[in-house]
């Protein structure tokens, strides 16, 4: 929760307890250390391939692949969601998935399910408001959906990026408006 990884990698990597191991993909993949996630994630699998932990670090990793492995990571997702319940986690990492594959409606449709779930959480609003963009809605829209993720939470590090873009973007359009 602090961020420090290379603190929380020193106490865990070495731990070979699913739940650890599962964390440590994930520190892996909050480094941008893909590579070494891959290989965690497959001491996990060699452990036990068909555990819900290693099913969920494999949508990480290939999530965090990108590409072609969007569709493998969706695979896993929703293997999950039928085989246990349609998590908040689980249908965030669903329309994340759809997103990046350009399937904005389906990414639509599982977040409003998420939503009916929690119209709080953060990752949800977040996911809406980026396909509602991707969707071309009315801006009105989209300002409600990052209105109620301010409310939700406003220390969102998306919150921050946005407010960030949006100062560049007002100072730019201000060199432009003056010239």
């Amino acid at each position: 929760n602090e961020k420090d990884y290379k603190s929380a990698l020193q106490h865990t990597h070495q731990n070979t307890q699913l739940d650890v191991m599962a964390l440590v993909t994930h520190i892996y993949l909050a480094l941008h250390r893909t590579e070494l996630a891959k290989k965690h994630l497959a001491a996990m699998q060699a452990q036990d391939d068909d555990a819900t932990l290693t099913k969920l670090a494999a949508g990480w990793v290939a999530m965090h692949e990108g590409g072609e492995k969007y569709q493998d990571a969706l695979y896993e997702f929703q293997e999950l969601g039928d085989r246990y319940s349609r998590t908040l986690l689980l249908l965030n990492g669903l329309a994340a998935c759809h997103l990046q594959m350009g399937k904005f409606d389906e990414a639509e449709r599982v977040l409003q399910e998420a939503m009916s779930k929690s119209a709080t959480d953060p990752n949800t609003l977040t996911n809406m408001a980026a396909t509602m963009h991707h969707l071309r809605k009315d801006a009105a829209a989209v300002n409600r959906a990052i209105s109620q993720l301010r409310v939700a939470a406003s220390d969102h590090p998306w919150l921050a990026k946005h407010a960030a873009l949006e100062a560049d973007f007002d100072r730019c359009a201000a060199q432009f408006g003056t010239a």
